[in-house]
């Protein structure tokens, strides 16, 4: 998926061109934004750091904003793709939240240009642009949500709103992402552990403990 959520494979010769120049430059303002925030970037910045004009960058961005929210669902869209790659559809659906959510870490670890920026946006302190529904965002947290009611009918989890137990998982994990980056001496991978061990495991723990008292199918 490119920067305008579309599919390269798709394209014609002209298009495909034109969007690797956009991604280019959705590289070049995510290393920006990551630095200097949105309010400290310019688009003369953009435009040097990706070694075009800013007419050109105009071409492809009606301004700043409009190039701030193609960031953002740039990479929530390669963390939506990573996310359902790791997804084995013939495993349960409590390991298939599990290899989700590790796999929405590990996008984070390989972009650490972008998963302050990231978190910062997700936790409100951005444009707001990525809690639409219909955004990479919204459609990746659908999916998790999804995932959690397939373990609920399964019996795996206890029967509690999927949406909530959703936002808990990302909630807890973007202010954990965030304290990782400011401990610096920690490894992402420990967010996804803590997911398990502090939200999973006690709600499998829970509905096997409902069990054994009958209380649950």
């Amino acid at each position: 998926m490119d920067a305008n959520g579309q599919d390269p494979g798709r394209l014609s010769r002209r298009e495909r061109t034109r969007q690797q120049h956009r991604d280019e430059i959705v590289a070049a303002a995510t290393d920006l934004f990551a630095q200097h925030g949105y309010e400290g970037t310019s688009m003369q910045m953009i435009a040097d750091q990706a070694e075009i004009s800013v007419g050109k960058l105009y071409l492809h961005f009606e301004g700043k904003e409009d190039m701030y929210r193609s960031v953002i669902e740039f990479h929530a869209g390669a963390i939506r793709e990573k996310a359902n790659k790791a997804v084995d559809p013939s495993a349960p659906p409590i390991d298939r939240i599990r290899a989700r959510t590790l796999a929405v870490i590990d996008y984070m670890d390989e972009h650490d240009e972008f998963v302050s920026f990231y978190v910062s946006e997700m936790e409100g302190g951005g444009k707001g642009c990525c809690h639409k529904e219909k955004s990479e965002h919204g459609m990746h947290l659908q999916e998790f949500a999804a995932l959690i009611r397939e373990a609920i009918d399964r019996g795996d989890i206890p029967d509690e709103d999927p949406e909530m137990i959703t936002a808990m998982i990302h909630g807890a994990g973007h202010s954990m992402m965030a304290l990782v980056i400011e401990k610096g001496d920690m490894p992402f991978r420990t967010v996804a552990e803590y997911v398990d061990r502090m939200i999973l495991r006690p709600l499998e723990d829970r509905k096997r403990e409902e069990k054994s008292k009958g209380g649950g199918s």
